[in-house]
């Protein structure tokens, strides 16, 4: 098998294509539920208005979800001739219109080659992947869905943002293991079942305690790869405010922090180009090309070349974009350990980890 192997690899060429990494991104540059609502002498005028106006919300929306908050005040600014042309296409959705007025919600679809190109003009680091569903379990103190805690989270604006931030379904089967975990002890190995059931790779245990005039919230990360640390949160709350007004308040902003976590692995300077050869051992055909996959999925990797091949062993060079952490991350969370043993880069399978704030 290994000389089979070898001898398709020399067949195949040095050069290694990489599939599937530029259509994944694509979905982010779409844009849902922008609402719209315009006044004119005609219906038609009105509605030629509200597709304008959402189109400039649409792109502060996508703009937002692309860049890290400390960059959302450099949003490029552009005029509404090229954000025209920014805009593939629209759909229009429970649209209701009289002789003067014009309501409805409007998809844009953003052309990304576009979008990228000016957000590499402007030197403004995106990410250029599209956010799996991440597993987020609320705690006070223990597990319940019946919580106010966790039906803050069940509101769609999380499970439908740039960063999908899924509950667990807790049903019969969920529910014994999650009624189990313990916010210091839980594993990664606790949780895997039950995100693998959202389709999440990672999961984020939220313990909120309500305190005198704020709630402490501490966070836990729980998967493969490493991520940014989230310091525990303490958010004021007014006094007399509504427990489920307060509740969202919270979980809007433990959201973000939980999504500047994601941004700060996954937004990448497309300036900063490197590269590094990395050794791998293939056992099988079915191997290699579970390996190629992933790399492919992987936006911040730009090229990958064959550049020395042994019986069961490949060398590859790696073209990338960003920080090697980076990169690093981004293979962990397509199973792919990336690590530096004396200087030499070994590439393998992610083993399963846990990962602690």
């Amino acid at each position: 098998m290994h000389r089979f192997l070898t001898a398709c690899l020399v067949v195949i060429g040095l050069s290694v294509p990489l599939i599937g990494a530029g259509e994944a991104a694509d979905d982010s540059y779409t844009v849902n539920g922008i609402k719209v609502d315009a006044s004119a002498q005609s219906t038609v005028e009105a509605q030629t208005q509200a597709i304008n106006a959402g189109r400039d919300r649409a792109w502060q929306t996508l703009y937002r979800r692309l860049t890290k908050e400390q960059d959302w005040a450099r949003q490029p600014p552009v005029d509404p001739a090229t954000l025209q042309r920014l805009v593939r296409s629209y759909q229009v959705h429970n649209a209701r219109s009289s002789t003067t007025r014009f309501v409805a919600e409007v998809t844009y679809v953003f052309n990304a080659n576009a979008v990228r190109k000016i957000l590499q003009q402007a030197e403004i680091a995106y990410a250029d992947t599209a956010a799996r569903p991440i597993l987020v379990i609320p705690m006070a103190p223990a597990w319940s869905a019946q919580t106010p805690w966790t039906r803050a989270w069940a509101d769609p604006r999380f499970s439908h943002a740039g960063v999908p931030l899924i509950l667990p379904l807790a049903d019969a089967v969920d529910g014994p293991a999650l009624a189990a975990l313990q916010f210091d002890s839980a594993t990664w190995p606790d949780i895997e079942p039950i995100a693998s059931r959202v389709h999440a790779a990672e999961a984020y245990v939220v313990l909120v305690i309500p305190q005198h005039a704020q709630m402490l919230v501490k966070i836990r990360r729980l998967g493969a790869g490493a991520s940014h640390p989230i310091a525990d949160l303490a958010i004021p709350v007014p006094p007399k405010t509504p427990p489920g007004k307060a509740f969202a308040s919270v979980a809007d902003a433990t959201a973000r922090a939980i999504t500047e976590s994601w941004k700060a692995m996954s937004v990448v300077d497309f300036g900063k180009r490197s590269k590094l050869v990395a050794s791998l051992h293939v056992n099988s055909i079915d191997d290699w090309g579970e390996t190629l996959q992933k790399l492919g999925a992987v936006a911040a990797i730009t090229d990958v070349n064959v550049v020395a091949m042994d019986i069961g062993e490949a060398r590859l060079a790696i073209s990338y974009l960003g920080s090697s952490d980076q990169l690093t991350e981004q293979l962990g969370r397509e199973g792919l350990d990336l690590t530096d043993e004396n200087g030499i880069w070994w590439l393998a399978p992610a083993a399963s980890t846990t990962v602690n704030k």
